[in-house]
């Protein structure tokens, strides 16, 4: 007979899968192993098991690109993602967060209609007066700075859940995870009470993505009265505004930044998003493009001014193969990926383009002996995977004397490289 819990597992399935893509490591294997134990409903026997789960993961340091910054993120297994994320989703089974809330609102919660919804209801925002005036508010580094008690505290945590992120405070010294959907649900639904606080002042005319908000005023002292009343509210969770951040915007900073719209036919779109260096014009492009020799020979010094294009340019680049110019640019992305002096970005990004070429064989041997070497011997198990199907790719089955479970399986089974191959489809 099938548990409740069970069916939780597998009614997030279609959530998690989505969630994937904001993962910073590919898996070697698309994770099929992982979505089948959630499809069966089999992935852990019950919620209690959790916390054991997390207790026992290896964590390590993973440094990523975050906009023009890089931050430093732990990487846990995907199994404790997965189990994360059903607790999630049953402890905010009855969560209902203030419809201006865009982010992360709902179990269904899609990430291309939200973001369209939010640049829609921003765009109402910034034409409903004259002047039209937003106060954009933003948390100082909300997500590592979120503690457990203001989580443990709120109306909708369940035991079950308390304490495996008991434990993945204790493993990894905070309460959310950068980039995770659980992660991303919880923080939408601490904040609920600073929404209220929002509406209170606002109605309904304001938009929140994440820890940002963005309220339409009628002028700088309305502005500063919301400023103070959120500020009070967010020092009782032990957080405060970004002082950088906390702006008062004109209607055209708004229409023509965050809620600008750079959708068109792909090609227009990349030669304004070249006239401009504008990011998001090149993330719209480079996930649209037809392969283009002038795209793909722009990518390298493109990517090495704006490492965190990376993952988009690997999926421009996973479509483009066998077309001009692909193989050169792969090869000149690894001499940016792993310079001689290591950088901390050099798993992130080798670990992009290993999932790249472990779905071309073409391309696979193309990665430097000396870098799949050093891949292989990585601490970071997603990492060791992905070399060790590259190397077998490119090499045999021979190249890889000691491969690691998972691998060996699918050598096994004949070692195809269409044999559940890492996926490049991404948000990030």
């Amino acid at each position: 007979m099938s548990s409740r819990w069970s069916d939780d597992l597998r009614a997030c399935l279609p959530s998690f899968r989505e969630s994937l893509l904001t993962g910073w490591l590919p898996d070697a294997f698309a994770d099929a192993e992982l979505l089948a134990a959630l499809e069966s409903g089999a992935l852990l026997a019950s919620p209690g098991e959790v916390a054991p789960m997390v207790a026992r993961a290896p964590v390590h340091p993973l440094t990523v690109p975050v906009g023009a910054r890089t931050r430093t993120v732990p990487l846990l297994p995907g199994p404790v993602h997965a189990a994360l994320h059903t607790l999630t989703e049953r402890a905010l089974r009855d969560h209902r967060p203030h419809p201006s809330v865009h982010s992360a609102a709902r179990t269904d919660w899609h990430y291309r209609r939200a973001y369209r919804a939010r640049s829609e209801k921003l765009t109402e925002l910034a034409s409903g007066r004259d002047p039209s005036l937003v106060q954009h508010l933003d948390i100082e580094n909300f997500g590592t700075s979120v503690g457990l008690g203001p989580l443990l505290a709120a109306p909708w945590m369940t035991a079950e859940l308390a304490s495996p992120l008991r434990e993945v405070k204790r493993r990894t010294g905070q309460c959310l995870v950068h980039a995770t959907s659980w992660s991303t649900r919880l923080g939408a639904a601490l904040l609920d009470p600073l929404d209220q606080v929002v509406a209170r002042h606002a109605g309904y005319a304001w938009a929140r993505w994440s820890d940002g908000w963005h309220v339409a005023v009628r002028d700088a002292r309305e502005g500063e009265r919301l400023r103070e009343a959120l500020a009070g509210g967010l020092a009782a969770m032990g957080l405060r505004l970004s002082e950088r951040k906390t702006v008062l915007l004109a209607s055209s900073e708004v229409t023509g930044g965050v809620a600008a719209d750079v959708s068109g036919p792909a090609d227009e779109v990349w030669r304004a998003a070249v006239g401009t260096d504008d990011i998001r014009r090149y993330r719209y492009a480079l996930l649209r493009a037809v392969p283009d020799p002038g795209i793909t020979t722009a990518l390298p010094d493109l990517v090495s001014r704006h490492p965190a294009l990376l993952p988009r340019a690997v999926r421009y680049l996973d479509g483009a193969t066998g077309s001009h110019g692909v193989s050169g640019t792969f090869a000149a992305l690894w001499q940016w990926a792993a310079p001689e002096t290591p950088e901390k970005e050099a798993p992130f990004r080798c670990g992009r383009l290993l999932a790249l070429a472990a779905r071309h064989e073409e391309l696979a041997r193309r990665v430097p002996q000396p870098l799949l070497d050093t891949c292989r011997r990585s601490p970071v198990t997603g990492l060791r995977e992905l070399a060790e199907r590259v190397t077998v790719t490119a090499h045999g089955p021979g190249a890889v004397a000691e491969p690691s479970s998972r691998v060996r399986d699918w050598v096994r089974r004949g070692a195809a490289v269409q044999d559940r191959p890492p996926r490049t489809t991404t948000y990030l």
